[in-house]
């Protein structure tokens, strides 16, 4: 009898650590989502119809933005933290900011362990006060 109540117990004890932890990982995957949610790749601003910007779209090559509107007037690059999981091997691991002056500035994303993947649009910045400079 006594096996009985402590299986009992500990079944019940099980049952409530376990529903906790439901509830919260519940509660991380909403705030990952709200994370993903922010990271998407976005046009920022509203981009006239006769600017350069409107001439580029999320996903085209580096190497097209370029040869359409022309070289930036400077740029940076920064690591993602998908450069510092183990054994990651997909294109995201790094990320470049090209500044054109008086447009705004565009994000490329792309790069891997192995350096052999292209840089593609990922987000569109238009601001037409941009200095064109990376002032960080």
């Amino acid at each position: 009898m006594k096996n009985i109540k402590l299986f009992c117990l500990l079944s019940l004890v099980g049952l409530i650590i376990l529903s906790g932890c439901a509830t919260k990982g519940g509660e991380a995957s909403t705030q990952n989502d709200q994370n993903a949610k922010q990271e998407m790749p976005r046009i920022v601003g509203d981009i006239p119809a006769g600017s350069p910007f409107s001439k580029i779209d999320i996903g085209m090559p580096m190497g097209q933005v370029n040869d359409i509107i022309g070289s930036p007037s400077d740029q940076s690059s920064y690591a993602t933290g998908k450069a510092f999981i183990p054994f990651y091997y997909g294109s995201d691991t790094a990320r470049i900011e090209a500044y054109y002056k008086g447009q705004g500035r565009i994000t490329f994303t792309g790069g891997s362990g192995f350096g052999g993947k292209s840089y593609k649009v990922y987000r569109i910045i238009y601001d037409p006060n941009e200095n064109g400079y990376n002032e960080k």
